[in-house]
């Protein structure tokens, strides 16, 4: 009986290790096919080393000196490594890890980015075409140094997402980022219109979106899925006194235009129209005539200092109650 049992474990120690190394072996191939794919297409796809460890329980792959350039988007990101890890026995769930250094270069500007742990938890549906089901991603310490200038950093930023079965390619998604610190050039432009901490408390968002279609390997090999309809459930930001909150829902068109209503709840808004100006995202031009709408406003609603102020989108134009604003973002992910 023993005898039995040692040459049962003996040939399922064998076959589980056949699996490991076909499994191993594929995952090497895939990563290198990808990339020979991508370099097909004029991408730039290049890492030093693809490796995968992990016997017996494990299929973890690493990346080394990895760079991936994408010409349509202009966007190129350079890493020391990047890995991969799964369960041997569930491949379909990935937990994603990026070193502490690494950059990003736009069609603006580069940044550098530093942190203290960045990983993610990826859940695929069964299919070769990588179906994103649901994700969660968390990051500490995590500081962006741009080559015009700026420092930004924040303690612990965490981003999550999952599909909602009862709407074709729709997620729901959320987001927080806890002490986020801006600019200190932005610091010291806004020191005489208020006196704000150095960093906000927190920034938060809910929000279920619908794209035209799937977030799977396609939105990575070729084109982004787009927004056509998004839900705001809540985003909301708060920087010592000041607090915005907004809602609303809104339709995209296929140029990116959005159409829909915004509610936003504004605290102490008159240094956040102030600093929207400053900022740049209030024209100077017509902040006398905003300012004055809104004073009216408060005033006949009895709270002087909160103000709700339905935003609307229409036409490719932004209003402020009856007041435009000027243009509608174009909504569009590249």
């Amino acid at each position: 009986m023993m005898r039995w049992l040692f040459r049962i474990a003996l040939i399922a120690a064998a076959l589980w290790g056949g699996y490991w190394f076909i499994g191993a072996k594929g995952l090497e191939k895939a990563a290198s096919t990808w990339g020979a794919e991508r370099r097909a297409e004029d991408w730039q796809a290049e890492w030093s080393d693809a490796t995968v460890r992990g016997f017996p329980n494990r299929f973890d792959l690493q990346l080394t000196d990895v760079q991936l350039a994408d010409p349509g988007t202009g966007w190129v990101w350079t890493a020391p490594f990047f890995q991969v890890l799964s369960l041997s026995y569930k491949p379909n769930h990935l937990i994603l890890v990026w070193p502490d250094t690494q950059s990003l270069q736009t069609p603006q500007q580069r940044l550098d980015i530093t942190g203290e742990e960045m990983r993610g938890s990826v859940v695929l549906r069964p299919g070769t075409a990588l179906a994103l089901d649901r994700a969660a991603f968390v990051f500490r310490g995590v500081g962006v140094t741009s080559d015009q200038g700026w420092v930004l950093s924040m303690d612990e930023a965490r981003l999550g997402t999952q599909t909602i079965d009862s709407t074709p390619h729709a997620r729901a998604i959320g987001f927080e980022a806890k002490t986020l610190s801006p600019p200190l050039a932005l610091m010291e432009a806004l020191s005489e219109i208020a006196d704000l901490p150095r960093s906000l408390e927190a920034v938060r968002l809910s929000a279920e979106v619908t794209f035209d279609a799937d977030w799977d390997r396609a939105a990575i090999e070729h084109r982004r899925p787009q927004p056509r309809a998004i839900d705001l459930k809540l985003a909301e930001a708060t920087w010592g006194q000041l607090q915005l909150k907004a809602t609303g829902e809104m339709t995209v068109d296929e140029g990116g235009l959005p159409t829909g209503d915004l509610l936003i709840k504004a605290t102490n808004w008159r240094d956040i129209l102030a600093i929207g100006v400053a900022t740049g995202a209030v024209p100077q031009e017509l902040s006398g005539l905003i300012e004055r709408a809104l004073s009216l406003v408060s005033q006949l609603a009895g709270h002087p200092e909160t103000l709700d102020i339905p935003i609307s989108f229409r036409d490719g134009r932004i209003f402020a109650g009856p007041v435009a604003l000027g243009p509608a973002p174009v909504l569009h992910l590249r």
